[in-house]
């Protein structure tokens, strides 16, 4: 069966693309479009951008629709034919007309954004290592009280490790972003 070929928007392609995106409604994939995207459109704008999209991806057979028996939520799911399908990507329905300018001076938000995300989880994470090191202060001093320090400080280490990850990952996309 030779390959079809579907025009698509750049950001639209980017969220189905991604492997973990699949048995979504159209409210989900409009939320993500939104997300991902600068446009200043409204919510039901966007909505009926999307399940327009939605109903020609299905109409074609690259999504297919399910329909719970009691339910009027209807889900989709990418079908084989997806996975055969060559798209053309098309300028971003949200981005038409924008000039780099301001796509630059959104990017720097993002930025700046991700900059004081960063400070702040640093700061979380001072203070969680703070409260561990004083867990360990107030076992010496109470041993009778072990148990309930212990489980403490366990839960500060392990916000700790989960601070340590989010800086590792907040540095890594800002890293990325001034590339």
């Amino acid at each position: 069966m030779p390959k079809v070929s579907i025009k698509i928007c750049a950001t639209l392609h980017t969220i189905l693309q991604d492997e973990s995106f699949n048995n979504f409604q159209v409210v989900q994939l409009r939320d993500a479009f939104q997300t991902a995207s600068t446009s200043k459109q409204s919510v039901s704008e966007t909505y009926k951008y999307i399940y327009r999209q939605v109903t020609r991806f299905t109409k074609k057979g690259i999504l297919k629709k399910n329909v719970r028996a009691n339910s009027k939520i209807a889900t989709y799911q990418k079908s084989e034919q997806f996975y055969q399908t060559n798209f053309s990507i098309e300028p971003n329905h949200s981005q038409v007309g924008q000039t780099p300018k301001v796509i630059n001076s959104v990017e720097k938000n993002a930025i700046q954004l991700l900059k004081e995300r960063l400070k702040q989880s640093e700061v979380d994470l001072l203070a969680c290592i703070g409260e561990s090191e004083e867990y360990m202060r107030l076992y010496k001093s109470f041993p009778e009280m072990k148990e309930h320090l212990e489980s403490q400080y366990m839960l500060a280490r392990e916000n700790s490790s989960k601070l340590l990850g989010q800086i590792k990952a907040i540095k890594s996309v800002i890293t990325h972003q001034q590339k």
